[in-house]
């Protein structure tokens, strides 16, 4: 009876020592898993900078932000959409206004959502130059504020076919300047969505003179 209890025990110590296996080797694995993702490290590095994209994505995120902050002030409006005389409550229903007049749905919301946008995405330009995800963040604003300038663009050329938006019958967004600005801004955009951070600059080798004896 007891050679037969020998015989049929050893089952129970191998099973466990294949789990204490299998639970080591997971481990091992996980680690590989996480530690090679070259296309999320990718996105999630930070990349330095060069002077000339400094300059692309300072002023333009400037732009942006002084653009949002003045379509939200009711005495900032006016000057901005080039009709001074024109009277509004708030900056936010005096654009919703501009919006429901070029055929957008929900005026008031798609007003503050630009308002918004702008603001927040001119700063991310700005500061993705100095954080992680150079490349991410960098898209990620770009993408938007592209959509923003293509939607500007089209009220210019209703301005030019001499159909211009009117508000309160004030014809707005008429400005000699509006047109390149907003083509420039749709430039620079579109050249942060193709290249969202510098080019890699290869090491260069400097040969070192060595002294014999």
């Amino acid at each position: 009876m007891n050679s037969l209890m020998r015989q049929t025990n050893p089952l129970a110590p191998f099973s466990s020592s294949r789990a204490d296996e299998s639970r080591q080797g997971w481990r091992p694995r996980l680690v590989r898993t996480l530690a090679a993702h070259p296309k999320r490290d990718y996105w999630l590095e930070r990349v330095p900078e060069t002077a000339g994209r400094y300059q692309v994505r300072g002023v333009t995120g400037v732009i942006f932000i002084l653009f949002g902050l003045m379509k939200a002030f009711d005495f900032t409006l006016p000057i901005l959409v080039g009709a001074p005389g024109l009277q509004v409550n708030t900056g936010v229903e005096g654009f919703a206004q501009l919006i429901s007049g070029i055929g957008m749905p929900f005026p008031f919301f798609s007003a503050a959502m630009v308002i918004a946008m702008e603001v927040v995405l001119g700063l991310g330009l700005i500061l993705g130059a100095w954080t992680p995800a150079t490349r991410l963040i960098t898209r990620l604003c770009a993408l938007p504020l592209a959509g923003d300038m293509l939607v500007a663009l089209l009220v210019g050329i209703r301005q030019v076919q001499g159909n211009p938006v009117v508000i309160d019958g004030h014809a707005i967004m008429n400005q000699f300047w509006r047109l390149p600005l907003e083509l420039g801004l749709l430039a620079g955009m579109m050249y942060l969505l193709w290249r969202p951070a510098a080019r890699p600059v290869a090491p260069r080798l400097v040969s070192v003179p060595v002294r014999e004896g």
